[in-house]
């Protein structure tokens, strides 16, 4: 079994349930509330992570770099439970998760990667797919 398998596995149930639950708590509180709460919820996680460091914190520009990743999650998160508070999670939650796209794009042109055809194919059908299940 290949060393990445589990922990990918691991990112899909907890994104699967992740991608569920704000459904169930838009019935219930804000969605500003909902994101106040599950930012609790990852200062605890990180606070457990920071705590088992064995060097310590890294201290270099990279963490800045990090730290607007935090930022960018936070408000995906944030516009997600809007959408899943008004919509169907079936539907919002495959739409979002084509994010992919974005990051094809952000790497195409910051890092000059390359694709191949049939990849551009691929991401064709994804550009379908959003067309069928958006309309």
């Amino acid at each position: 079994m290949k060393p990445w398998f589990i922990p990918t596995l691991g990112a899909i149930l907890c994104w699967g349930a992740w991608a569920f639950l704000p459904k169930l708590s838009a019935q219930y509180i804000s969605d500003r509330s909902a994101i106040v709460y599950q930012g609790l919820g990852g200062a605890i996680v990180a606070t457990l992570i920071f705590l088992h460091l064995r060097d310590g914190l890294e201290t270099h520009p990279g963490g800045i770099i990090a730290v607007i990743a935090g930022m960018l999650n936070f408000l995906g998160v944030l516009f997600y439970i809007k959408a899943v508070s008004k919509g169907s999670v079936a539907i919002v939650s495959t739409l979002s998760a084509l994010y992919p796209l974005v990051v094809i794009v952000l790497g195409l042109v910051v890092l000059h990667e390359t694709l191949t055809l049939k990849q551009m194919i691929g991401i064709g059908f994804a550009l379908v797919a959003i067309a069928l299940i958006a309309t």
